[in-house]
């Protein structure tokens, strides 16, 4: 008798305290009702649009079922061995759909959006636009660089067929310094300048008796000597004057104006 009250008793606690949990765990209705937007499609409505593209719009949120499940809803098994079966019959590729067409392929290996390829006889070839060439340079002869037209540096006297440094203030005509006859002769076989580091000498005398009468095709000039590479005798060479032409020869120490020329090539 004493042992059927305990079990008794022990049971009594335990449903008391299976009650208390399940005040504490808290009511296992919805918090609130549906969200807008929480709607969802069925099984049913997916297998249709995937297999015959038959849209559907779904409920704004989510609704409770109303009864069981009908014999039209579809597993996923279904679902996924019909589509499949549809997919399966898809082999074309790129090369097979018209060109700029968008197609879904399930060929392996290219699955997914495509465009296609291929130029039907109805369609156009497009028409490549052409790389245009870049515009060549023109390239300058030696004498259109740095004759008037370019640098100004030299200027052709076309019956002597020579090149005469122009001005007084350039590397042809030494900065108008002035040298004697041998330092000048070594300045003007050794100068490089305008692009050319062989072919600058001074003028023969009667090479210079020529250029004075051409003198303001020079630009500036001094009214002074101007040394000739030639000798006169072993201690004297010739000279011109660019005042008045005068042809004559000096001491080779004594420390003329120079100038330089080049045979046009």
């Amino acid at each position: 008798m004493r042992v059927k009250k305990s079990f008794i008793l022990t049971m009594y606690l335990i449903l008391v305290t299976g009650l208390a949990g399940l005040a504490f765990a808290g009511s296992i209705d919805s918090p609130g009702a549906p969200s807008t937007g929480s709607g969802m499609y069925s099984l049913s409505q997916i297998y249709d649009y995937l297999n015959s593209g038959i849209e559907v719009t779904p409920a704004p949120s989510f609704q409770e079922p109303g009864a069981a499940p009908g014999s039209t809803m579809k597993t996923t098994k279904e679902i996924y061995d019909d589509i499949k079966a549809v997919f399966s019959q898809c082999d074309a590729t790129a090369e097979n759909v018209e060109l700029g067409k968008k197609f879904f392929c399930t060929h392996a290996g290219s699955w997914g959006m495509q465009t296609g390829k291929i130029v039907s006889a109805g369609t156009p070839t497009p028409t490549q636009t052409p790389t245009p060439m870049p515009t060549a340079t023109p390239t300058k002869t030696w004498y259109e660089q740095y004759g008037p037209a370019g640098e100004d540096k030299v200027v052709l006297i076309g019956s002597l067929n020579l090149y005469v440094a122009k001005w007084t203030n350039n590397a042809g005509t030494a900065s108008n310094s002035t040298k004697d006859w041998q330092t000048a002769c070594s300045w003007g076989t050794d100068l490089d300048w305008c692009g050319k580091s062989t072919g600058w000498r001074l003028p023969h005398q009667d090479e210079l008796i020529a250029i004075y009468p051409y003198k303001t095709s020079l630009g500036s000039w001094e009214n002074d000597y101007y040394w000739s590479s030639d000798e006169f005798d072993s201690s004297s060479a010739r000279d011109v004057s660019f005042y008045n032409g005068n042809a004559t020869h000096d001491l080779k120490t004594r420390l003329g104006l120079v100038r330089v020329v080049r045979p046009v090539e």
